[in-house]
């Protein structure tokens, strides 16, 4: 990572921006802005192609299912989202009937599944949950966490991760290597030793390093499958969200980040979507099927 480069890839300032995602079959990047209930696109060989459609509910959670369609966790659940006319169908609700409940991280896994989290929208301990759909079926995997976050897998090691913001701390949780089913309780991967920090969206390269938005600490770091912190980037935004591999060869990190109004310098850079250049073992993100 030596010859790393940070460029801004979208300069639009997002109250919440979160979900890159990397369309393999469009060149695209998507992400979402959950407090303004946004989602945003930009066409590698486009570079004038920003698109921002207004959804009916709250949008945190991006996967692609086939060129035409995206696969979208909400606030009411998950949806089959067709691109091109923005029609949606239902796949699953999801605590839909919950009003200070919404959808959170996600993220397609290498079986096919897709998982998504859900927290009390004022944070409450021990309300966050993370759920997975596969195979037309919905469960629920995780409990008691509060802020659940950095949803990625690693297929080769049959691990998933996630965060608890809130506890500052990445758990991995072991799974099935045929199906991706969760088979052993979670444990611990990375604790920070500073609490005002929150780790945020993450993913997997090609060689089982894990890469992680710090929220409050403006930096990406990537951590090796032993827990080992192996580089730390620092960006211009100070509340970067989630990460995501792209580009031809998934050559590129995608980090999108939140505004911070607290901020008195790069104001203007604070929501940003940001590419890093130099990445050696980028991999893309696999599709879900339904």
């Amino acid at each position: 990572m030596t010859d790393s480069s940070v460029t801004v890839f979208s300069n639009v300032q997002n109250k919440l921006g979160e979900s890159p995602l990397w369309h393999p079959l469009l060149e695209t990047l998507f992400w979402v802005d959950i407090e303004k209930n946004l989602l945003l696109s930009k066409c590698l060989t486009k570079p004038d192609s920003l698109t921002q459609v207004e959804m009916q509910d709250t949008v945190s959670a991006l996967a692609w299912l086939d060129k035409a369609h995206l696969i979208i966790g909400t606030s009411t659940g998950i949806y089959k989202y067709h691109i091109a006319s923005g029609v949606r169908q239902t796949l699953t609700f999801l605590e839909n009937t919950q009003s200070t409940r919404r959808s959170n991280d996600g993220r397609a896994d290498p079986w096919g599944g897709f998982w998504l989290s859900t927290m009390d929208t004022n944070a409450r301990s021990g309300e966050g949950k993370i759920y997975r759909f596969y195979q037309n079926s919905l469960n629920c995997v995780v409990q008691g966490l509060t802020i659940p976050n950095g949803l990625c897998f690693d297929k080769a090691r049959s691990r998933a991760y996630y965060c608890d913001s809130k506890a500052s701390c990445i758990f991995t949780l072991n799974v099935n290597p045929d199906s991706g089913e969760p088979i052993l309780p979670a444990q611990v991967f990375y604790q920070f030793k500073n609490t005002q920090v929150d780790p945020d969206g993450c993913v997997i390269d090609a060689l089982g390093n894990l890469w992680l938005a710090v929220w409050d600490m403006g930096c990406v770091m990537c951590l090796s499958p032993n827990g080992e912190v192996l580089n730390t980037l620092p960006l211009a935004a100070t509340k970067p969200t989630s990460v995501a591999f792209g580009g031809n060869n998934a050559q590129w990190l995608f980090v999108t980040s939140a505004d911070d109004s607290n901020v008195k310098t790069n104001q203007s850079l604070q929501g940003n979507v940001f590419k890093i250049s130099g990445i050696k073992n980028g991999q893309l993100e696999p599709p879900v099927i339904i």
